[in-house]
């Protein structure tokens, strides 16, 4: 029996995992288009996206860290592995923010509803509304006269939805619509917040991966002569105690000049001026 490495069953488990994802995500595609839910195409199709791109991507960065870790190229990888995680780290957030804005937005569910419930009551689209319709067992939007299918005209009124559906006659589709487009935003929520969590779990569980997180030029250098780092703060006076211009040899100088100056003054000997001799003033001590 063949014995898995750690590296392959990390990368076996990984492909599962994404897979699944990709599958929830490719749910809500189909649910957004099935019950033409208010959450852009775009959205859903970049959920989809995300985990095969992602699982590609970073399996091919990290198994070219392997091979290159102690060549020249090393660092260079590390940095451009150090974008394409910050590029897949917006995406994720994009994605999940976008999800974000269908599960709880400020100005509520209803509005993007009504909004697009009545695009496709006005180009007159009966069959995505009849879909709604039939998948909810419901009538109209709101009430089950308010912009229903069958559409009035011909002989029909309001009111044609019930005639046809009498069990449907007090249930409109606004909130299992509004339900539907919760769950979808959940999923498509749930997506992306899955690709981070596996990013981290690979990084933690990857035998050998030692790609700094940071820029190198965060990392404080260390003294090539000593095992440690350095203080980040040093006093010259301490460092460089033979220089001639330090404080305390500066100091002891200046106490010497002036014990000079004041033994110079104290036997000095004072004499008094021409004038002062003259008149007789002056009194020779």
């Amino acid at each position: 029996m063949a014995k898995f490495t750690k590296r392959q069953l990390l990368t076996s488990l990984s492909v599962l995992y994404l897979t699944i994802l990709t599958l929830l995500a490719a749910y809500a595609l189909h649910q957004t288009t099935t019950y033409s839910l208010p959450i852009p195409t775009i959205l859903s199709a970049l959920t989809v996206a995300l985990p095969p791109l992602a699982g590609i991507t970073l399996e091919t960065l990290i198994s070219f860290q392997y091979q290159l870790a102690s060549k020249k190229g090393a660092a260079q990888t590390s940095k451009i592995f150090q974008v394409v995680n910050g590029a897949f780290l917006i995406y994720e957030t994009l994605l999940a923010t976008l999800a974000g804005t269908h599960i709880s937005p400020l100005g509520g569910l209803r509005c993007p509803l009504h909004d697009k419930w009545q695009e496709l009551f006005h180009i007159k689209n009966s069959e995505r509304i009849r879909r709604i319709q039939n998948a909810f067992e419901c009538c109209g939007f709101s009430t089950t006269k308010e912009m229903a299918w069958p559409f009035p005209g011909n002989g029909r009124g309001a009111d044609a939805c019930v005639v046809r559906y009498a069990e449907r006659a007090d249930k409109p589709c606004l909130e299992d619509w509004r339900d539907m487009e919760r769950k979808v935003a959940i999923v498509l929520l749930v997506v992306p917040l899955g690709v981070f969590l596996w990013k981290v779990v690979l990084f933690l569980l990857s035998p050998g991966f030692d790609t700094p997180w940071l820029p190198s030029t965060l990392h404080l250098p260390e003294d090539e002569n000593h095992n440690g780092s350095r203080h980040a703060i040093t006093f010259r006076d301490v460092e460089e105690q033979s220089e001639a211009d330090s404080l305390r040899d500066e100091v002891t100088r200046l106490n010497n000049d002036s014990n000079l100056a004041s033994r110079v003054e104290s036997g000095r000997v004072m004499r008094p001026s021409p004038l002062i001799q003259e008149s007789g003033v002056w009194e020779r001590e």
